[in-house]
C-alpha cells in the first residue's frame, strides 16, 4: 500500500531563487538609459546559456512581463523552449544556426543572424516551403574575427538576401571586441566606424535596388557599450549580463566613472542555496576529503553539502571560497568533489543537518546582520568572469521565481 507520504514531491538539496522584481527592475532601468539616446531604440535582452544561469523560461517570462521588445538566443533549441512554454515575443538568434535546421527555424519565426551563403540559401528553401518570410540579420566582422563578414563579403551576400524574394534583410550587427576588457575605447571607437561606413554602403546598396533603406536596422551595443555611450544605441540594443543584475566588468564600472556617468542601480537577481547533509567532528590533524588537501589543525566541525562540480560548483573552488550559513561566512575545506563540498564551520557552533546554506547571494544572520557573496567575488576566486559563475549553473536545477 502506497503511503501519502511517497506521493509528495521531494524538496530539492540545492535550488536557484530568482527574483522577478530584480530583473524587471534591471530590464526597466536598462531601456531608460537606452531611451536617453536620440532614438528609442528596439530593447533585446540575451536569454541565451539558460538566462544567463537565471532559467531560460522564467527569465523570459519577467522581461516580457517588464517590456522587453526582443529576446535574443544562441540556437534553435531554446528557441522551441520558448515556444513550448507559450513564450511569443520576437527571438533573434545570435549565434550559428546550421542550415540543416533553418526550415525549423523558419516555422518557428526565429530571426536569424547570417554571414554565409548556405543559410541564407537555407532560408530561400523554407520561406518558399513555408510560404512565410524570414528576417535577417546581417553580421559585419569589424574587429573581433569571431563571426561575420568583411565589407565586400558582406555587401555581396546582402545583394543575394535582397534579390530572393520571400528574405527580408532586417539587420546589420557587429560586436565589440574589447568594451568590457579596458578604460582605453580607442578600438572600440575604431569598430564602430568601420560598423557605420558598412551600413552606409549597405543603405546605398538597398536604396539603389529599390527598397527603403530606413528598414534595416543598425545593432552593435550590449550592455557595456549601452552604459558607456547611450548616445549610440543606434536602431536596437542587446543588453546581457546587466539585465541580470551584474556589471559587466570593473573596467566598465571605472569607466562610466570616468565619463560621469551615474552608476546604475543594478540589482543581482540570483540566490544560490543547497542545505547541510551532514555535520561531522574531525579531531586535529584528521584530513578531510580526497588527494587530503585540508588537514584540521584543531578539533574541528566539518559540514557536508550535497553539491559539486557537477552541479557547477567549479572544482577550483577547493579551499578557496565561501559560503554562507546562517548569516556567517564559512570556507570550503579541501577539494570539491563531483557531488559534495566540504566546508568549515567550526566557529559556528549552531550549524546543523538541514540548516539552508547560500553559495551565491546573500543571507541575514539573528541579529539582523546580512552577508553576500557576489558572483564577482566568486568568479575572483576561480580567475574568471561572473558570467561564467552564473551559466555554468547545471541547468537541472531548479529555478525558483521569488516576489
Amino acid at each position: 500500500m502506497t503511503s501519502p507520504h511517497d506521493q509528495v514531491e521531494p524538496t530539492p538539496l540545492t535550488w536557484v531563487e530568482i527574483s522577478e522584481r530584480a530583473l524587471m527592475a534591471n530590464a526597466r532601468l536598462l531601456q531608460k538609459v537606452a531611451a536617453g539616446s536620440k532614438r528609442s531604440p528596439i530593447t533585446c535582452v540575451m536569454v541565451k546559456g539558460n538566462g544567463y544561469g537565471h532559467g531560460l523560461i522564467e527569465a523570459s517570462r519577467c522581461f516580457v512581463k517588464a517590456g522587453i521588445d526582443w529576446l535574443g538566443v544562441a540556437d534553435i533549441r531554446e528557441a522551441q523552449s520558448l515556444r513550448s512554454a507559450g513564450v511569443q515575443a520576437p527571438l533573434y538568434a545570435v549565434c550559428h544556426v546550421a542550415p540543416n535546421q533553418v526550415h525549423a527555424a523558419v516555422k518557428l519565426g526565429l530571426k536569424l543572424t547570417v554571414y554565409d551563403a548556405q543559410t541564407v540559401q537555407a532560408a530561400s528553401r523554407a520561406v518558399h516551403d513555408l510560404g512565410r518570410p524570414c528576417h535577417l540579420h546581417l553580421k559585419l566582422e569589424t574587429g573581433t574575427n569571431r563571426q561575420g563578414l568583411r565589407h565586400d563579403q558582406a555587401l555581396q551576400l546582402a545583394q543575394e538576401i535582397l534579390d530572393t524574394p520571400g528574405l527580408v534583410l532586417e539587420g546589420l550587427s557587429t560586436h565589440f571586441a574589447d568594451i568590457e576588457d579596458t578604460t582605453d575605447h580607442g578600438f572600440a571607437k575604431q569598430q564602430l566606424a568601420r560598423f557605420q561606413a558598412g551600413l552606409n554602403a549597405l543603405r546605398d546598396l538597398m536604396s539603389s535596388k529599390g527598397e527603403d533603406p530606413n528598414q534595416l536596422m543598425a545593432h552593435a551595443s550590449n550592455s557595456a557599450a549601452v552604459m558607456l555611450w547611450p548616445e549610440v544605441s543606434l536602431d536596437m540594443v542587446r543588453f546581457g549580463i546587466a539585465a541580470y543584475g551584474m556589471w559587466p566588468s570593473k573596467e566598465t564600472f571605472l569607466s562610466a566613472q570616468q565619463l560621469g556617468r551615474r552608476p546604475l542601480d543594478l540589482q543581482p537577481a540570483m540566490t544560490w542555496k543547497t542545505v547541510v547533509a551532514q555535520v561531522r567532528e574531525v579531531p586535529s590533524g584528521e584530513w578531510v576529503g580526497y588527494g587530503r588537501t585540508f588537514q584540521a589543525l584543531r578539533d574541528s566541525k566539518i559540514a557536508i553539502l550535497p553539491i559539486g562540480y557537477y552541479d557547477g560548483y567549479d572544482r577550483r573552488f577547493s579551499s578557496r571560497s565561501q559560503v554562507l550559513i546562517g548569516g556567517h561566512k564559512a570556507p570550503i575545506a579541501g577539494r570539491v568533489a563531483m557531488n559534495m563540498v566540504a566546508v568549515d564551520v567550526t566557529d559556528n557552533p549552531t550549524v546543523t543537518q538541514g540548516d539552508e546554506v547560500v553559495l551565491l547571494g546573500s543571507q541575514q544572520a539573528p541579529d539582523g546582520s546580512v552577508s553576500a557573496l557576489h558572483a564577482e567575488q566568486l568568479a575572483r576566486w576561480i580567475g574568471t568572469i561572473n558570467y561564467e559563475v552564473v551559466t555554468r549553473i547545471n541547468d537541472r536545477i531548479d529555478r525558483v521565481l521569488k516576489d
